[in-house]
Parts: structure tokens; C-alpha cells; sequence
């Protein structure tokens, strides 16, 4: 009985002390993910940034046609990394 109850204040405290934490498992990298997307894709955010709180319709449109040729540039990344491991 005294043993239960020592069990039990220890465990609380021990819990109380190191609460669990969620790890998340990171997703395995794309291989078509290059580089330069990457470098695009910050570049693209930055933009976002700048555009969000700003009135200037040029860059609004800058913005929509970045986004539009990144999004072009990485279906074609994508399709040509799976057509070489069809071929291959």
C-alpha cells in the first residue's frame, strides 16, 4: 500500500516534469525538387509578403504570373523525374 502510493506521487511528479511531446515524422525529400525551385519558391513568399499589404496593381500581377511560370516549372520538374523512372 505505502508502495502504490509512492508509485503514484513519483509518477506525478515525473510527469508534471517531462510532459510528452508530439514528434512528427518529416516527409522523405522530393527528388524533383531542385535548387533552383527551392530558391524560386522563397522567392515566390517574399513576393506574397510584399504584395499582401500593397495597393500597386503592377505587382499584384508580377506576383500572379511568378506563381503561374513556378507552377509551370514545377509540373515539368515533376513530369520529367517520373518519366525517367519509367524509362529507367
Amino acid at each position: 500500500m505505502s508502495f502504490d502510493k509512492f508509485l503514484n506521487i513519483y509518477l506525478t511528479i515525473f510527469y508534471s516534469s517531462f510532459p510528452t511531446k508530439t514528434v512528427y515524422k518529416l516527409s522523405p525529400p522530393k527528388p524533383w525538387l531542385t535548387q533552383g525551385i527551392k530558391i524560386s519558391c522563397r522567392n515566390k513568399r517574399k513576393l506574397y509578403l510584399i504584395t499582401r499589404h500593397n495597393l500597386d496593381p503592377n505587382k499584384k500581377t508580377h506576383y500572379r504570373r511568378y506563381c503561374k511560370v513556378l507552377a509551370e516549372v514545377i509540373k515539368l520538374a515533376k513530369r520529367k523525374h517520373y518519366n525517367n523512372l519509367l524509362t529507367n
